[in-house]
């Protein structure tokens, strides 16, 4: 017979609605006996796009330290340590960025639905390294001493671990609810979650925008094949299950048995991880999924814990960079400067060097905070598209409240699926391979490229991917005929081309001009 407690599990997968803390509680009672009806609008209206823009500045930041790990070095049978750490590595950086994705996407259908369209164009940082929008610029020292909040684009490192837990640190129980100078992102969405709780809002203010015009649930998955990986060597010829492995394969298990996906399907607060928001409840059910992500799911009268699901099957944003930054053996003496939320593990041993990353060829030397301008000239226009591309995935994320809901999913699979998967992720794998000089490898910038009017932004695109052509063009006329770059900018002249056409050599149709949802 089912236990009770059992049966309530299997009855809701997901998260249960967070409880305010004393410090919220008191706030909301604050903004009840001090705010208008209007200024609460309008606050949460600001708030939103804010939580927007600080979703999509996490966005480049992991992507760039993703693309710096080589995680197919070697076959699964010759899997050593440190590929598994890389493999493991680049796995949980994705599953975190896939993650941001889906709150960046939450946060917008709130405001959507309250009646303000989400601007995502040309609201990524500027420069890098960057201070998160509306951030305290000042924090507790870091592994080098240094007290700035700055984030930077960077490789996979110890240090750049260290950046990413500065992102994701858990909000102490006390802290305040904060729309500026917040300490942690947990302290914005905690004043979101003030405002969803006064007196001054109903279920009709999350009515103004169509829930059907909203980014449908059906456009997430929690996982892809870039959040997978090996837990360690597997023979990849043996059959899955449940056919009988040949004798020759006993002696690692299978891929099936080796691989792990990162993000659970249970960690949520409402019917779905992406949810399309029709009342006040839907709302604050879209913020808890966003803390209870980053930050742990929150066990009463303590904070934050190092889960962010019921079943504890999947660890917080931060708990996923600690564990990875234990394994290092820099680690080894090294401690928090803020109170342990949770307490930080043990180093993990044998330890993984930098150096041995690196000489491994598991690294790619990525330069730290590139710019198109610190690029020599031949390759700047190749840079320039990886950067459109991703400017008018960003206008094309604010086209699908414009699409009509029947076309929404065609709308998403060719462009924001295509446009990130066999586009860009393609691109800047393909670019990662062309020198620099100094023994560095050209990097994606994400720089905020400007594209026109949202109208005009297809035939932008397409003037950036000539230009880039017209470069690789060129530079692989002046290589001999063996130069493995002749493949490399062969491959730039292809991506570009299945962006934006023609496709005599892709055979796919290019990416969606978003031009007629916005003549309307």
């Amino acid at each position: 017979m089912i236990g009770e407690a059992a049966r309530r599990h299997r009855i809701r997968e997901h998260d249960h609605a967070t409880r305010l803390t004393p410090a919220e509680r008191a706030f909301v009672a604050w903004l009840d006996a001090n705010k208008s009806r209007e200024q609460v609008l309008a606050d949460l209206k600001t708030c939103l796009q804010v939580a927007v823009e600080v979703e999509l500045a996490t966005i480049p930041i992991y992507l760039f330290t993703y693309y710096s790990i080589q995680r197919d070095a070697a076959s699964g049978e010759a899997i050593d340590r440190p590929l598994a750490f890389a493999n493991k590595a680049a796995g949980i950086i994705m599953s975190v960025a896939v993650e941001e994705m889906l709150h960046m996407s939450l946060s917008a259908n709130v405001l959507f639905a309250m009646g303000q369209a989400p601007i995502l164009y040309g609201k990524a940082p500027g420069t890098y390294p960057t201070l998160l929008p509306y951030h305290n610029p000042v924090g507790p020292p870091g592994p080098d001493g240094s007290t700035s909040e700055l984030v930077p684009l960077a490789k996979l490192s110890f240090e750049q671990l260290w950046h990413f837990l500065q992102i994701e640190y858990p909000e102490a129980l006390d802290a305040p609810p904060q729309d500026s100078d917040w300490q942690t992102i947990g302290q914005l969405y905690s004043y979101v979650r003030c405002l969803l709780r006064t007196k001054w809002l109903t279920d009709a203010d999350f009515q103004q925008g169509a829930a059907a015009a909203a980014i449908q649930p059906y456009n997430y998955s929690p996982n892809n094949v870039d959040t997978l990986y090996p837990t360690g060597k597997f023979d990849p010829w043996k059959p899955a299950p449940p056919n009988a492995p040949p004798a020759w394969s006993d002696s690692y298990p299978g891929a099936a048995d080796a691989a792990r996906f990162t993000n659970r399907a249970d960690s949520h607060a409402g019917r779905s991880e992406l949810l399309c928001i029709h009342n006040r409840q839907d709302a604050a059910d879209a913020i808890d999924t966003i803390c209870d992500q980053g930050e742990g799911y929150p066990v009463p009268n303590l904070g934050a814990g190092s889960h962010d699901d019921p079943s504890k099957g999947e660890e917080s944003h931060y708990v996923k960079f600690l564990w990875l930054q234990a394994q290092y053996d820099s680690y080894a003496g090294t401690k928090e400067t803020l109170p342990a939320q949770p307490p930080p593990p043990a180093q993990q041993l044998p330890a993984i060097t930098q150096q041995e990353l690196e000489d491994k060829e598991l690294i790619v030397a990525f330069p730290d905070n590139p710019t198109t301008a610190s690029y020599p000239a031949e390759l700047q226009p190749i840079a320039d598209f990886c950067s459109a591309c991703f400017q008018y995935m960003l206008i094309m994320t604010e086209t699908i409240y414009r699409v009509p809901p029947q076309d929404q999913k065609l709308f998403f699979n060719e462009g924001l699926h295509r446009s990130m998967i066999w586009v860009l992720d393609k691109y800047i794998r393909t670019i990662r391979e062309i020198p620099i000089g100094g023994g560095l490898y050209l990097a994606p910038v994400f720089e905020n490229i400007p594209l026109g009017e949202r109208q005009d932004s297809f035939a932008a695109l397409t003037r950036i991917g000539n230009a880039a052509v017209a470069a690789a063009q060129k530079l692989a006329a002046g290589l001999g005929p063996d130069s493995p770059l002749q493949q490399v900018y062969g491959d730039v002249e292809y991506y570009v081309e299945v962006a934006i056409g023609p496709a005599p050599k892709s055979g796919s149709r290019p990416l969606p001009d978003v031009g007629p949802y916005w003549r309307k």
